[in-house]
């Protein structure tokens, strides 16, 4: 069996409900830890067989897990720390000056 790494993004700690799923589940896979600073973004990384698809893994985490934690998956690295980067929420011109407003008047 072969190994391929997979990365998974979210907005807050999601790391113990998705551990105690993947035990749970069928699939084989070996958890990994990842160290620094990832702004508002929690990551962490996961071996799987390469013969895994991916759907197949999301299925093994649940829907309602990835819904609850705005889980993302990336295959390389510099995706997953490139997204942590970016603001959490793209804003249109017009969310910001509303968001602007409101920090005024608090």
């Amino acid at each position: 069996m072969n190994w391929t790494t997979l990365y998974i993004g979210g907005k807050t700690d999601f790391r113990e409900e998705v551990l105690r799923k993947l035990e749970n589940s069928k699939i084989d896979f070996m958890p990994g830890y990842m160290e620094g600073n990832y702004g508002r973004q929690v990551c962490e990384l996961y071996w799987i067989d390469e013969d895994l698809s991916l759907r197949d893994f999301k299925e093994a985490i649940g829907g309602k897990l990835i819904w609850k934690y705005r889980l993302r998956f990336y295959t390389k690295l510099e995706e997953a720390t490139a997204s942590s980067d970016k603001s959490d929420y793209n804003f249109t011109p017009e969310e910001k000056s509303m968001l602007e407003a409101m920090r005024k008047s608090a």
